[in-house]
Order: C-alpha cells, then structure tokens, then sequence
C-alpha cells in the first residue's frame, strides 16, 4: 500500500481513530495500537497519512473538537469507524471416531474438527462533520479452525491392566487472527478512501470477480459529473492523454482520449464513459492523478488542511533551464523550475566547503531534486526523510539540502544537481522508488534519471547546475 500511495501522489492526509472496539465481548485484544502500526508501515515513503492520537476517556472525537481552538494541535480531516462484529463459536463442527474391542486389547481413535468466525466493519467518515462515506465501507470475515485428534489403548497382561491415551490438539491465534483481519480491513477501506488499486496488495487484479463487483459498487455511487472528473483527472494524468480542463464535463477532446485509450487497452473505441473505462482507469498503475494536493484557501471549521504548504518566499534567481538536443526553449509563460546557488549559475567551491542552493517553482508543482558526485554516484537529496513532501507551492523557496543533513565537499572534481519539476504530480521512474536518501542509485549519470522522468512524464521540465570543487 505504501508504494502504491507513493505512485499514485497521496500526501499529508489528517486522520485519527479510536480503534476498533468489540462488540461481541469475545474479543481482548489492543486494536488501536494495531490500526496505528497497520497505517505507520502505510506511510514509511509516501506520508500518506498523519495519525493524530487522542487518548482518553469519554467520545475522543468530541473532545477533540472541544480543543480545536489549541493552536498547536492538528486537526484531522477524517477518521477510522470499525468494530468487532460478529464472533460466533464452533459454527461448524465435525467429530470422527472409531474403535475396536479384542479379549486382551482395547483401541479407540477420535478426530475433532470446529470453525470459528469472526468479522469486522470499517468505513471512514468526516471528522467535522461525523459522515461516514459510503463508499468507504467494508465487510470482512476470517475463519479460525480449531482441531484435535486422541487415540487410547488398553489392554491385559495377565494380571497386569496397561493403559495409554494420546491428545494432539490445534487451534489458530485469536489475537493473530484480529490483526491480520484488521491490516486486510484497513488496506481495503484506505484503499476505497484513496481511489487505489488495493487489490493489487492482495495478489489480484480488477478481473477478480468480487473485485469487479466492489467497483461497480463504487461506479454506480458516482454521479455523470464524478466519473467524468474521474476520467479527466486519470487520462491527464503520466498517460498525457488529455489536455483539457478538469471540470467533469465531456468536451470533444475528452471523448477523443477516451477512444485512443479504449482502443489501446482493448475495450470497445467508442469513446463513451462506462464502468469498463473505469474500471480499466482504475486499475492502470501506470497512471497517476493530474491534479494537485487541493490547498485549502480558507480553513473550515473543525476541518485542516490535508497539504501544509511551506511559508512563502522571495522565488530565487532563476538557473537556464535544462532544454534537450534540438527543442525549444519553453515560453516564458510556461511552468519553471528555478535552481540556483549563492555562488552563481556556475559555482566553485573549495574542499570543506557544504553545497547550499535554493529551489523555487513558477507556480504550484511538484520536484524531485537529485546530486552527482565527480565519481557519477548519483543520489536524491530532495524530498527526504525530513521533508517528504514532493509538493511545492509557486514562489516559494527551499533550501537544498533540506532537513537534517549537509553535504562536504571532499575531493576536486565536477559535480552536478538537477531537478525535475511540473504542474502536476510527477510519477517517478520504477528504478528510483523506494531509496534511501543518499544511498547511490542505481543508474550511470544524472542523465539517465532525467531520461527517465521526462520518458513518463512528457510535463517534466528540468533546471541543472554544473559544480566546479577546487583545492
């Protein structure tokens, strides 16, 4: 799942939970300590979600608003709704046994063999408001199997009576069981909220019988305007299919992409909207959404931003954008990523020295900034671990690199920093998912990672800056 909200852009989501408590008295085990650990391994690259804890007596959710007015403390946009169901004992049960009588010896065998069910309920709802969205709703039941088999002998020795009896017994974890249920629970609401194909964490895909009928559940709760809005984000998306705008109504060059994507993946070019475009759309990992993080231009109450954009600067000087062998240099109204040091578009740094830019965007974008060393190892420093968010808002500025660490120039040489920016979500290559910061990748230059965005993701623009380090 983490990877999968790392490719399909889902950030900074404010949500919190109570757990999921036991309606059936059967059941003792910590859930929301589960439902935080299940969400932590959810978030560990894409911070797809902020989990805020409120612990307490008394409606959690109730205080929390009580406290809104704490400065200091986030609000969560939603929240997790579950329960414990349903826990019926031995609704199934099977016994087996034999035996056989002789003058001098007894034996007897028997085979027991009882199911266990237990379910769980999840959904999401909106913290300001308690709506819980509908098609966010869940239904899982696990079956836990319990068994045994004896065996006893008896028998006579003369006067000598000889007995023995043996139990072999099994039965599977309640406890491992409630988690396992939770975590595929939670990978299935999450998933609906998130509009991810989940299924794909389960070893299936959308021609899954009970997957198919899920997302005809969720097509059928959209109106015309969503499933177009849909259509237009999916479509102009990495795919670069449709360039128009996202506003959930067909428009002639909407129809268009719609038949060209329905003749390359094999479904009927009529370039009409219906559950199988969808359905296709939605499990297509080669797509990502076109549209941004919406940043909230005026709180709501109760209610927080789900992207906190950085504070705003002056943009910095820009650096000659990076433009491939025979195009054209973008127009000056068009989307730009701006690099540029203290030291100048060319700048010389002495050994000891620590390598200080500043990164800006024309408008709101995303970017991905990336460091060679005079050796060719080639490393992300921008986003991180301490700033993970990709996402940046136009004019304004952050340093590279950011966060908790610095970079020292140790040997003489030429280095470079390039970083790759557009007005949508980019969708980064396979082969630099999933790195650690500064961990060298696996490519030959910073060429190639160029190579590589602008290969899915035509909107790219690229700003480099060459390093001279001197002795």
């Amino acid at each position: 799942m983490d990877q999968l909200f790392l490719a399909h852009g889902k950030q900074g989501i404010v949500i919190t939970s109570a757990g999921v408590p036991d309606e059936t008295g059967k059941v003792r085990t910590g859930t929301k300590e589960m439902v935080i650990t299940a969400i932590a391994k959810m978030t560990l690259q894409s911070n797809a979600f902020e989990f805020i804890d409120f612990h307490g007596g008394g409606d959690d959710l109730a205080r929390l608003f009580e406290a809104r007015g704490d400065a200091g403390r986030k609000i969560p946009d939603y929240y997790i709704r579950g329960s414990i169901t349903q826990m019926d004992d031995n609704s199934v049960r099977t016994s087996k046994g034999a035996g056989i009588s002789l003058p001098f010896l007894d034996l007897g065998y028997s085979k027991d063999e009882s199911y266990d069910l237990i379910s769980m309920d999840m959904s999401v709802g909106e913290a300001a408001t308690r709506k819980i969205l509908p098609i966010t709703s869940t239904s899982n039941t696990m079956v836990m199997v319990k068994g045994g088999k004896s065996g006893e002998a008896g028998g006579k020795l003369g006067k000598l009576g000889l007995s023995f009896n043996l139990d072999l017994s099994r039965s599977e974890g309640l406890g491992a069981t409630t988690r396992t249920l939770l975590e595929l629970s939670l990978i299935e609401t999450l998933g609906k909220f998130t509009q991810v194909p989940y299924w794909r964490c389960l070893d299936t895909d959308i021609t899954n019988p009970l997957i198919r009928d899920q997302a005809q559940e969720s097509y059928d709760m959209l109106n015309d305007k969503e499933r177009i809005t849909f259509i237009q984000r999916k479509l102009g998306g990495s795919m670069n299919r449709y360039k128009g705008p996202v506003d959930g109504v067909m428009n002639a060059a909407l129809k268009q992409a719609v038949g060209e994507y329905q003749a390359a993946v094999g479904l009927v070019a009529n370039g009409q909207v219906n559950f199988d475009l969808y359905a296709s759309l939605l499990d297509d990992v080669q797509n990502s959404l076109a549209a941004l993080p919406a940043v909230k231009t005026a709180p709501v109450p109760g209610v927080s931003s789900a992207v906190s954009p950085p504070p705003a600067a002056a943009p910095a000087p820009a650096a000659a954008a990076y433009v491939p062998p025979g195009a054209s240099a973008p127009a000056a109204s068009a989307f730009r990523v701006h690099l540029d040091s203290e030291k100048g578009a060319r700048p010389t740094y002495r050994i000891g020295d620590f390598l200080n830019m500043n990164l800006s965007l024309s408008s709101d974008g995303t970017a991905y900034c990336y460091y060679e060393d005079n050796a060719r190892n080639t490393a992300r420093i921008f986003p991180n671990q301490f700033q993970s968010n990709p996402t940046l808002r136009g004019n304004s500025s952050v340093r590279l690199p950011s966060g908790g660490f610095k970079i020292r120039f140790d040997q003489a040489g030429r280095e470079r920093v390039a970083c790759i920016g557009a007005d949508r979500e980019l969708v980064v290559p396979k082969a630099l998912v999933g790195v650690r910061d500064l961990t060298p990748l696996p490519v030959k230059s910073i060429d190639e990672i160029v190579n590589q965005f602008r290969q899915i993701n035509p909107a790219a623009v690229v700003s480099q800056i060459d390093i001279t380090v001197s002795r």
